[in-house]
């Protein structure tokens, strides 16, 4: 009864999911196109990007064991790409097409397999046997395999030995058997007939899966939530796999596709804790979590979190973060963190955002924001942000970036190889200033401090303000800044605010040596109503040209210095 239930509602819900139609004739094989390469102790990188280029197509490989340092020869007319792949790699490699890629895949070994049983019992395809090491005849624990069109998978035993028991229809059931280093072979069993093994090609459908060592079963989260069986079925068939429409799972590794479902990507994944895909090629919904081991769009939600291995293309929702190995293309939202491996293209939401690549788009944090490379956007946080290289905009209380043609708008504007200044000055109001000035030339941020010398008229001054410099010539520019700063003429129960706007020529001797000069505009407001002993009245220092206002004065001023570094 409950088989009968189950397997109801396993088809309602099969019915309303998205269905993945593909048409057309199977493209040309990447690997059967006709090259020539001609190069001579050439870098092995170098020799797999001129193949890319004549071919047509990109490679997908581990970098850790793809030594692309190596250095290449080989005199190749006409050959097939699988030819020169074979004559470099010294036939050590396995190669999977996809799309318009071609995974290199390392596979030294020989796998074998010896049938024990292939018999139709009770509507179903009872398949048994061993799998060993084809050189040695050991046999091999945890080898994977599947019926990849029935999505159907399990391991050897620590004798080698699997069992299988398929519902095949009549149709031939091919067992593919797959161990990481090995390379892949394929079984074709019809009413009982065993066909000589072969190594395993994957037809256009396949989908690609990163063969990047730190995947998500790398991660923490990736190690607590998939078993150890999915995460060896993960190092045997990362690759490429299969495609289905639905998925509905209760936790990793129970659900519709059993411990098959991180080799299969769905158009629509319903998990009621958490679910393992391949990827998501539509909608995914997790009440708790979703790990993708691969791509994911166009919309992804989880409770608490999502992590991904491959890129995100459309919207990513979690309740408190965001993992993504690679890039991500739409809008990507979380309350804590949002994490990107590589680039970010839209916008992140979060209290922490970080991504290691480019951002180009918007980051906005209640915190902070973090960009491994170039950011062409803006970065918005209530704290900090870091750009490697700024080419936008960064609003925050401290903005640091490495390199900067853009704009850092805070309180505190660090750019390592940009604009730092230390400035002494006099003015018409006061004797001696010290400035520090950071950021860049397109705008950098003033903290100043000054005094005016005189026992019996004393002043203090500090305040905050912005520049640019715009360069005149190699040695001459135009230095526009304007500052706000509070006087202090005796007492802090009145307000003092002095706003000014200078606009100076700079002279620049060398790299660390530079004086300027010019004139000033300034506008002082206090409520402050008469003098204190032995302090300056501002208000009597300067001829105002504003009339009329007890509390507001404006005069024309000037300014003369010296900055260093």
């Amino acid at each position: 009864m409950m088989n009968c239930l189950r397997s109801f509602i396993f088809s309602a819900m099969v019915m309303l999911a998205i269905p993945l139609v593909s048409s057309g004739a199977p493209a040309e094989s990447i690997l059967a196109k006709n090259i020539s390469v001609h190069v001579n102790n050439m870098r092995l990188g170098t020799v797999l990007k001129t193949i890319e280029e004549k071919g047509n197509f990109t490679f997908s490989y581990n970098s850790n064991i793809v030594k692309t340092d190596s250095l290449v020869t080989i005199n190749a007319d006409n050959w097939t790409i699988k030819e020169v792949l074979d004559n470099i790699l010294r036939n050590r490699f396995e190669y999977k097409e996809s799309r318009n890629f071609v995974i290199l895949r390392y596979a030294p070994l020989q796998l074998s397999l010896t049938t024990e049983k292939a018999a139709l019992e009770n509507d179903e395809y009872s398949i048994s046997g061993y799998v060993t090491d084809d050189q040695s005849g050991k046999k091999l624990e945890n080898a994977s395999v599947y019926e990849r069109s029935l999505r159907q998978s399990t391991l050897t035993g620590k004798d080698g030995h699997f069992e299988l028991r398929l519902k095949t229809n009549g149709k031939p059931a091919m067992l593919t058997i797959s161990k990481e280093f090995y390379k892949d072979t394929t079984v074709t069993f019809l009413s009982g007939v065993t066909v000589n093994p072969n190594q395993s090609s994957v037809d256009g459908d396949g989908y690609m899966i990163s063969n990047d060592d730190d995947g998500i079963e790398k991660t923490s989260l990736g190690r607590l939530f998939i078993s150890a069986r999915q995460q060896i079925q993960a190092a045997n068939l990362h690759g490429l796999i299969a495609q289905a429409p639905f998925q509905a799972s209760a936790i990793p590794g129970v659900s519709t596709h059993a411990e098959f479902s991180g080799q299969v990507v769905n158009a629509v994944s319903l998990n009621a804790v958490g679910g393992y895909n391949a990827g998501v090629d539509g909608f995914e919904l997790g009440l708790i979590f979703n790990l993708d081991k691969g791509d994911v769009g166009v919309v992804q939600i989880a409770g608490i979190f999502n992590v991904v291995g491959g890129n995100v293309n459309g919207i990513q929702l979690g309740g408190l973060y965001n993992n993504v190995l690679g890039s991500v293309r739409g809008i990507q939202l979380s309350l804590v963190h949002n994490s990107v491996k590589r680039d970010l293209n839209g916008i992140q939401l979060a209290t922490y955002n970080h991504v290691r690549g480019k951002v180009r788009g918007i980051q906005l944090a209640a915190l902070g924001n973090v960009a491994g490379q170039k950011v062409s956007g803006l970065q918005a946080a209530g704290l900090f942000n870091y750009a490697r290289n700024l080419r936008g905009v960064q609003l925050g209380v401290v903005n640091i970036a490495d390199t900067s043609s853009g704009y850092s708008i805070g309180l505190i504007n660090i750019v390592r190889y940009g604009y730092h200044k230390l400035a002494l000055s006099s003015n018409e109001t006061l004797n001696a200033n010290v400035a520090l000035k950071t950021g860049s030339k397109q705008l950098y941020t003033i903290w100043t401090g000054g005094l005016r010398i005189n026992d019996n008229s004393k002043l203090y001054a500090f305040g905050f303000g912005f520049g640019r410099e715009f360069g005149l010539s190699k040695r001459v520019s135009l230095n526009p800044e304007l500052t706000q700063q509070y006087i202090y003429q005796g007492t802090w129960l009145r307000t003092n605010q002095l706003s000014r706007l200078d606009a100076a020529l700079t002279y620049k001797f060398s790299k660390g040596l530079s004086v300027n000069a010019g004139p000033s505009l300034n506008f002082f407001y206090s409520d402050q109503h008469s003098p204190i002993n032995g302090y300056t009245y501002v208000q009597n220092l300067h001829h105002s040209f504003i009339t009329g206002s007890n509390n507001w004065s404006g005069w024309l001023g000037w300014t003369i210095g010296v900055s260093f570094f």
